[in-house]
Order: C-alpha cells, then structure tokens, then sequence
C-alpha cells in the first residue's frame, strides 16, 4: 500500500508537470502571434512584398528539376508505369522504327526511278520509230501472221497495222519537226528573232516610188533602210524603146551612133593612157588563168563568198589576216572576172581598207627581202597588189598612193634608226639598216622627185646635223653599190639641197 500511494503521488506530479509545459508553449506561442501582427501593423500593411518575392524566387531556385524529368519519362515513356524509367529496350524500338522508314523510303524512290525508266525508253522508242520506221528494217514481228487451229482447215490471220506509208508519213512529220526546231535554235544563237515578221505587216514603200521595191540596210549610211525599187521587165523595154528612138533620131542615124561609141573609145583610150603614165614601174598586170566555160557562175558564187567573210571581219573588228586576203585574191582570180566580187565586200572605204591592209603586208615583207614567193600571200607582192586592185574596183592611181605611203614611212624609220646608229658608232646596225631600204626598193622602188621624198628630208633635217647625213648617205652608197643613190640622197637631203 505504501508503494501503490509512492507511484500514485509520482504520476501526479508529473503529468501537472507535463500540463505546466504545454500552457507555457502556449503562451509563448500567442505572444509569438501577437508579435507578428504589431509588426504587420506597423508596417502599415498584411503582407510583405518583398519577403513574398523573396520566397518565390527561394522556391524557384529549389526547383526539382530530376524529379520533374523522371516524371515525365514516366509518364510519356515509359506508359505511366510508377517508377518505370527508360531502358535500351524501348530506344532500339525507336531505331528498328526510324530504319525501317527509311528502307520503305528507299523501296519507293527506287521504284520511282524505274518508272522513270520505263517512260523514258517508252518515249525514246517511240521517237525512233517515228524518225525511222520499222518497215524500212525489213518489217517487224507484228506484222507476221498467225496461224489459228479449228475444227476445220487451218486458217492464217494477218493482224491488221500501220501501212509503209503511213510510217514513212509520220517519220517526214518528226524530221520536220527535227529541221524547225535546229532552224529556231540557229536563230536565237545568232542573236535573231525567228518570229519577226510573222505578225508584222511589210513596211510601205516610200512616197513618189514608182514600180515594186524592197527596203535594204546600207551600211556606209550606218545600217540606215533605203528602198530600192526592182529592175522589171516593162522597165527594161521602155529603156531598150527609148534607145531604139534616140538611135533612129533625124540628122544621126547609124552614123551617130557609130560616132558616139568611138568618141566613148577614144575617151577611155586616153584615161587608161594618162593612167599608165603615172604608174610606178613595179605596177604590171597579172597573167590571167584559164576560166572554164562552164564553171564561171559557180566561181564567180565562190569569190562573192570570200568577199562576204572580209566584210564580216571588218564589221566584227576581227581585223584582215593575209590569209583571208590571199584566199579572196584567189577566187577572184580563178573566177577571171575583175571587179565580180567587189560589192560583197562593201562599199569603196571597206575595200580601200582592205587594200591598205594588203599593202602594208606586202610592204613589211619587201623590207625583210622575202618580196617573192616567200610573202605572207605565197606570191609576188607586185603583182598580187595590182591584182587586188582590179577585184576590189578601185582605182589604180589610188592604190599606188597607199602603196607610196607606206614605203614612205618604212624609209623614214630605216633612216632614223641608221642616222641613231651612226651616232652610237654602230657600223653593224647601220648596214642591216641599209640594206632593208635596199629591199625595200627592189619591190617598191620611189621615183625621183616624189613629193614623199621632200618631206622625208624635212623631218631628218631637224633629227640629224649635217655629218651625220652626209656620212649616212655615203654609208647607204658603200652598202648598195651606187644603187637607188638618188633615191636617197633626196629624201636626206631634199630635192634643192647638194653636198
């Protein structure tokens, strides 16, 4: 009894012990509470901002970001199976996925591709029996027959297909076909229109024209249109009418007409007389060649072309090669008609241009001593330049002008630098200098008292002293052996100046 009431009296203390505890967290607790609303009171407000926003920003930092991950997986990956993650399993499901799309990917494209095939040797056969039908082959398999077996005789059937002429129709169509569209191609790369003048109507003649006429580009009024009206025949017979008068007018007769042709002869006999007295010495004709009855138009065809392939190069700035002006010489000479040619070539400037051009090869060539058949042309330089001459139609005082020119200039360079040599004391250079003029001459020789020669010494006089001329022309007399001494003392020292 006495240790029941010892345990009894222990509880009892304890358990007020325990309760004098929890009144005292109480307290404290409340007094915390209080604390809390005077300062919020304080303060003015319920809330603090800027603990919120601090917290927040706590809070974000503290983000579980593996967690958020696992739950993903395990909800899109894995099938929603708590605590499942990824395994190898299921990402080689995803590759054996992504390889057998591409193996169907690559079925379809190459079964594109043999479809491609297909359609294009379909087309391509198709073309090629077009162009070149199979019965010009020796037929083909369709059109053997085929024997049918019945209860009765054998019967043969021919299967029913396209006809020789047919196939021969249609290949005409693709050739056609064929032809136009190289024929447009040609035209656009020559930088032309192939449709102008399909939907343009022809320009109208001018006014006062009188007859048909068409409109021509002329190139020496810089490609300006002209219209040139046509030759008919009504027009030649009223002229051949009128000449018929005129030939039987009173007081002329055959008389007058006798008179007027040779008066025409005479004039001309005269022309070419004065003319051949002021050509140089090395102006002499070429032989003509043989010209066979038959060929003469076709000749005359060719040389037109070689004159067109010089107007092309001087239209195109390409510049004349003495290749190309050896070949038209050539054909102008095979075809044996002078001057036939020289309207393709262009107008008067366009031949004068390639006459000086001619000249000033053959020029060169006379100054190195190859003025033979060793030229640029394959042929002597004199006589090639007068026969070009007459193919071009010009005239020849005209021609031994460009020719003089030339050679002029030569002399005066081969005489500048033998009077430089002199003054260097270069006995070498002023032979070789020498001896060039002495080329030159023998194919090109100036005649005494040309107004070339004056002007020469003119320009030297200002270049050398006096000495120095005088020893130059004694070295060109030394070098040539008194040989065109003449020549060269005047265009040293002048036609009024003696040493």
């Amino acid at each position: 009894m006495a240790l029941h009431a010892l345990l009894h009296r222990d509880c009892a203390s304890s358990s007020s012990s325990c309760l004098g505890g929890r009144r005292l967290l109480n307290r404290r607790a409340r007094s915390g509470a209080n604390v809390a609303v005077r300062v919020a009171a304080a303060s003015g407000s319920g809330r603090n901002r800027l603990r919120e926003k601090e917290q927040r920003k706590s809070a974000e930092r503290a983000r579980d970001y593996e967690g958020e991950m696992d739950d993903y997986v395990r909800k899109y990956v894995t099938g929603g199976v708590p605590g499942a993650r990824a395994t190898p399993s299921s990402s080689s499901s995803s590759t054996k996925e992504v390889a057998e799309r591409k193996r169907s990917l690559e079925r379809d494209v190459k079964r594109a591709l043999r479809k491609a095939k297909r359609a294009v040797k379909k087309s391509t056969q198709t073309a090629v029996d077009a162009l070149l039908p199979r019965s010009s082959l020796g037929g083909s398999a369709s059109s053997s027959p085929v024997r049918m077996a019945s209860s009765g005789a054998p019967v043969s059937y021919r299967p029913r297909g396209p006809s020789a002429a047919e196939q021969y129709g249609q290949a005409a169509l693709a050739w056609t076909g064929v032809f136009a569209t190289a024929w447009l191609a040609l035209r656009v790369m020559n930088g032309e229109n192939p449709l102008k003048g399909l939907f343009s109507r022809p320009r109208a003649p001018p006014r006062g024209a009188s007859g048909p006429g068409r409109w021509v580009g002329d190139r020496s009024l810089g490609g300006r249109q002209v219209w040139v009206p046509y030759e008919t025949a009504a027009s030649r017979d009223s002229i051949r009418r009128l000449e018929s008068a005129l030939d039987d007018a009173p007081g002329g007769g055959a008389s007058n007409a006798a008179n007027m042709s040779a008066t025409a002869a005479a004039a001309k006999a005269a022309k070419a007389k004065a003319a051949a007295k002021a050509l140089p010495d090395w102006w002499t004709e070429p032989t003509p060649q043989y010209v066979p009855p038959g060929r003469a138009d076709d000749l005359v065809k060719l040389a037109r072309a070689q004159g067109a392939k010089l107007a092309q190069k001087r239209v195109g700035g390409a510049g004349f090669s003495p290749e190309s002006i050896a070949d038209f010489r050539n054909a102008c000479a095979a075809a044996g008609s002078g001057g036939a040619a020289a309207t393709s070539v262009g107008p008067e400037s366009a031949r004068l241009a390639v006459f000086r051009a001619a000249a000033e090869f053959a020029v060169d060539d006379a100054l190195r001593g190859q003025s033979g058949a060793l030229s640029s042309f394959n042929t002597p330089v004199g006589p090639f330049l007068v026969g070009l001459c007459d193919d071009l139609a010009l005239t020849p005082a005209k021609c031994v002008s460009v020719v003089t020119a030339s050679v002029a200039v030569r002399v005066r360079g081969a005489l500048v630098q033998a009077g430089a040599a002199i003054r260097s004391k270069d006995s070498v250079e002023v032979m070789l200098e020498l001896n060039k003029l002495i080329n030159l001459f023998n194919a090109f020789p100036l005649a005494p008292g040309a107004p070339e020669l004056d002007m020469l010494s003119a320009g030297l006089r200002s270049r050398l002293t006096d000495a120095e001329r005088e020893s130059l022309l004694a070295e060109f007399v030394d070098v040539s052996g008194g040989a065109y001494a003449d020549v060269v003392k005047e265009a040293i020292f002048g036609a009024q100046q003696d040493t």
